[in-house]
């Protein structure tokens, strides 16, 4: 196995340094699951309801205690790793309860989205965003070292059914709603969604048992742009959608249009889960709600290619990108090959090299990419196939010297400095099961990339792109001749 990254590129003036291009796209995000990242204050652990929180690591649905103090802590580690956007699942306060086994840990059973969850707060600190302190360390420790904050919402739903209760919402502490007394029409009363292909389904019933707001009360629209307005003027630098095909087109354009007419800077992408470029419904959802999509694509792609659940290897990454024209801005889409709905990698496919090389893939094909927390760390767990919860194992390792972390660094670093990755056109050199090799142009800077997953392969690539003479690999160090175009 092998990997060839080569890049030229011009000094860009003073001016093309500062222009407004495209926002979001030079960065590199990495998704954290708060509770599941690092314990930085274990006195606040048993705060709330008594059994929520798990101190043996061993009940999944529980909280194991990471924080944002402990985001905090590990800025510089962060940092060092060449992170510029960190993405953090939600951080409204939950309902504090636990059925079954499952609990909030999650984030997305919300209880009130003007407060901070309290478990990830120091104790005794305010859960309002008005006088939370933690909330603005971590905002300022990050934003210190230029990192971005991705903020993690949810509008379709709130709670499911917990101990008799479901749906309960505050304003910032004050009664707002109650599924099971809704006079003031806040929530669709249907049943669960049964046919995934059906709109009114996906509009208006439950997914899950959770109950799904009413997207049509005026009320109900008011209070969580408001909401997420408050989270951005503290500092917030994007927004992440959950469950965007669940609420109507009409929906995230007024959205977008109030927070951005608030924030114009604010970058947004959501959650279309599993969407395809083939799939109509979907690509009216990426061009034309002025949010950007996860590439679940892509994703599949990738894993695929190295996983074999799919026969084609890259084959499968030539047919999504080909399909790249049916999206107004293919170069704007968050790509990724693993997150908390799927197994990881590592659980589809146990090399430590193919992870490698398909991080790789990730850092240098069109797209924002995002990695999961703990990637670098080879982190996995198994059990039952690596599935959610096991897929959000507790992050056991910050070690800085291995081989995936310096891909990483030296990948992100090149995001920011060469421009091609972040906005160039892709062009494919060569394509077979094992070999992919392709370039990214824009303007005067040029990427050539070349990952070979198989033992022994090798061929010839025409046109590189590249100048003539000696190029030497970002990542191997290994030289190679350029010469009349041809390598």
């Amino acid at each position: 196995m092998d990997t060839v990254v080569s890049g030229a590129s011009k000094q860009a003036s003073a001016n093309q340094l500062f222009e407004k291009e495209a926002e979001f796209r030079k960065e590199t995000i990495y998704f954290i699951v708060v509770d599941r990242f690092f314990n930085g204050n274990r006195a606040n652990d048993g705060i709330s309801k008594q059994g929520v929180h798990d101190p043996s690591l061993t009940h999944w649905g529980h909280y194991w205690g990471g924080d944002l103090e402990g985001i905090i802590e590990k800025a510089d580690y962060l940092k060092q790793l060449g992170i510029t956007a960190v993405w953090l699942s939600p951080l409204f306060e939950q309902v504090d309860d636990i059925e079954n086994g499952h609990g909030p840990m999650h984030g997305y059973w919300t209880k009130d989205f003007k407060r901070v969850n309290p478990h990830f707060l120091s104790e005794g600190d305010s859960t309002s965003l008005k006088t939370c302190v933690t909330l603005r360390r971590m905002i300022e420790a990050l934003h210190e070292r230029d990192i971005k904050i991705v903020l993690d919402i949810v509008c379709n739903h709130s709670s499911p059914q917990l101990h008799g209760r479901k749906g309960v919402v505050t304003d910032d502490g004050q009664p707002l709603a109650d599924f099971q007394d809704d006079s003031n029409c806040f929530y669709h009363h249907y049943p669960e969604i049964i046919d995934w292909d059906n709109e009114f389904q996906l509009i208006h019933h439950e997914m899950l048992g959770l109950a799904t707001f009413n997207e049509r009360n005026i009320d109900f629209r008011n209070y969580i742009k408001s909401a997420i307005k408050s989270w951005l003027d503290l500092g917030f630098d994007a927004l992440r959608i959950d469950t965007l095909k669940h609420m109507p087109v009409w929906f995230w354009q007024e959205f977008v249009a109030d927070i951005q007419a608030s924030k114009p800077d604010t970058f947004l992408f959501g959650e279309y889960g599993f969407g395809s470029p083939w799939d109509g419904r979907y690509l009216h959802y990426a061009n034309d709600t002025g949010v950007s999509v996860l590439d679940f694509a892509l994703a599949g792609a990738i894993r695929s290619a190295f996983s074999g659940q799919e026969p084609g290897g890259f084959h499968l990454i030539e047919r999504v990108l080909a399909m790249d024209p049916v999206y107004r801005r293919s170069t704007a889409l968050v790509t990724f090959i693993e997150n908390h709905d799927m197994p990881r990698f590592l659980s589809i496919c146990s090399s430590h090299g193919d992870l490698e090389l398909a991080t790789v893939l990730l850092l240098t094909l069109r797209g924002i990419p995002c990695l999961f927390y703990g990637t670098e760390q080879y982190l996995v767990n198994d059990t039952d196939g690596g599935n959610d919860p096991y897929n959000r194992p507790m992050m056991e390792s910050w070690e800085t010297g291995s081989r995936l972390s310096e891909i990483i660094r030296r990948l992100a670093w090149l995001r920011k400095t060469n421009r091609a990755l972040a906005y160039g056109r892709h062009g494919q050199k060569y394509v077979s099961e094992t070999i992919y090799a392709y370039t990214r142009h824009y303007r005067d800077n040029r990427v050539f990339v070349a990952v070979n997953k198989g033992d022994n392969a090798a061929c010839t690539i025409d046109h590189t792109g590249l100048p003539e003479g000696t190029h030497t690999c970002l990542l191997s160090g290994n030289s190679f001749l350029v010469a009349e175009g041809s390598i």
